[in-house]
């Protein structure tokens, strides 16, 4: 009997639970359920097959329950093992077979680091691997689950290096403008239409999304609705304000569940087969995708293209950014742990804006008429982007702000007040 299966007030003799947490968690395959785990739906299983020798492997599963103990997400253990499978293959292939725990040491792990390098995986993939190998080994040097293994054999936090921080990956708008039309919504079925509105209004993730309880809507205290959710990998419970058009889809939504199933769910988007369980991702994942070739989504030059669900999340973001909405604020829409995850809407932001303002200046004149011109590539081409920022950022006007250098004096200030001599914010 697995874990969840006992009822929480039934009483359970200590050593008879522990004996079957150990059995479980001794077990090559672990299974989120029985061991009483939170998981995403799909994500509820780890293998640790295929990672040897035996003595590497018990010492990644304790590793691994350590890691639940101290409330690491299951999925953490997930790409944990796929790691560790992935340093056993490379001890096999050279012929290390780690007989002894006192054989992994400092020359070994160099080899696998170079070994690593030359693999044709992501380097996010590449990263992960080498930073679960210093885990690991750093928690065995504290807690001495291998005694044996060298005090030498460690990896270095500049030897694991940090993924590539790359800019979102928004929608352009010609695309979302197809995305979002009512007559190509009509083309996907109800249940995903309104999972797709949710999705775009709110940028949640898309796993969070098909979890969402039914009853999930609230109003904050002047009565605007707002969405209640579990953020699954932020762990953490979070509220976002709802836009009309995401109201009206989860009103849809709701309507069409209480048709399809009476009897109720506790789902806002149900899985169609058994409305006791969520709307699973990668069911939705194919009908988005489909859905796709039936509207012949394509690109400003009629070329093809395909998105992601996440890209619906970046943007969201990406509007919002462009929007003048403050950084702080996204951050808490979204549900980023960091400022630095939402800086990179910023960066994009300035440098679609830089490139609204290049086109600009290209076709400036002077007070007589001439052409005046501009190189983006000159050495000057900063400082004028720079005195362009410090004019908005000290110069802003009720409908824009004013294109006057800013260490030029104004004759006018007023006048511009009431007047349009100045530039209009980037639509």
């Amino acid at each position: 009997m697995s874990l969840a299966a006992v009822p929480a007030n039934a009483p359970r003799p200590v050593s008879g639970l522990l004996d079957e947490l150990d059995v479980l968690y001794n077990a090559d395959v672990w299974h989120a359920t029985e061991l009483g785990v939170r998981a995403a739906r799909g994500r509820t299983r780890a293998s640790f097959t295929g990672i040897s020798p035996s003595w590497f492997k018990d010492a990644a599963k304790t590793w691994a329950r350590q890691r639940l103990v101290l409330d690491g997400a299951f999925n953490t253990v997930q790409a944990a093992t796929l790691a560790f499978r992935r340093f056993s293959w490379f001890t096999t292939a050279c012929g290390h077979l780690l007989e002894c725990p006192d054989q992994l040491d400092r020359p070994l792990l160099q080899a696998y680091l170079a070994w690593l390098a030359t693999q044709l995986v992501a380097d996010s993939t590449k990263a992960l691997s080498r930073g679960f190998s210093r885990s690991f080994l750093d928690e065995n040097h504290r807690f001495h689950w291998v005694p044996a293994i060298p005090l030498d054999a460690v990896i270095y936090a500049d030897e694991v290096g940090y993924r590539r921080r790359s800019l979102p990956r928004f929608i352009p708008e010609v695309v979302m403008t197809q995305l979002e039309s009512e007559a190509n919504l009509d083309r996907l079925s109800p249940h995903y239409r309104h999972l797709v509105v949710v999705i775009t209004e709110t940028g949640l993730r898309a796993g969070d999304a098909c979890s969402l309880r039914t009853g999930g809507v609230v109003t904050d205290s002047a009565g605007w609705p707002c969405l209640r959710f579990e953020a699954h990998k932020m762990r953490a419970e979070q509220i976002v304000p709802l836009s009309d058009k995401a109201v009206t889809a989860i009103k849809d939504q709701q309507r069409l569940v209480a048709d399809l199933w009476p009897a109720g769910s506790p789902w806002l988007f149900p899985c169609q087969r058994d409305p006791s369980l969520p709307q699973g991702y990668d069911a939705f994942r194919v009908a988005f995708n489909h859905w796709q070739q039936v509207i012949g989504l394509h690109d400003e030059s009629g070329q093809p293209v395909h998105v992601v669900l996440h890209q619906l999340r970046h943007s969201l973001g990406t509007r919002l950014i462009n929007k003048g909405v403050p950084q702080h604020v996204i951050q808490r829409l979204l549900g980023h742990a960091s400022p630095e995850m939402t800086s990179v809407y910023a960066s994009l932001h300035d440098t679609t804006l830089r490139q609204e303002m290049e086109r600009y200046w290209k076709d400036r004149i002077d007070v007589e008429g001439r052409l005046l011109g501009f190189d983006p590539e000159a050495a000057t081409a900063d400082a004028e982007w720079l005195k362009y920022n410090l004019g908005r950022a000290a110069d802003s006007l009720p409908n824009g702000y004013c294109g006057r250098p800013p260490r030029q004096e104004c004759p006018h200030p007023n006048t511009c007040g009431t007047q349009s001599w100045f530039f209009a914010p980037a639509a």
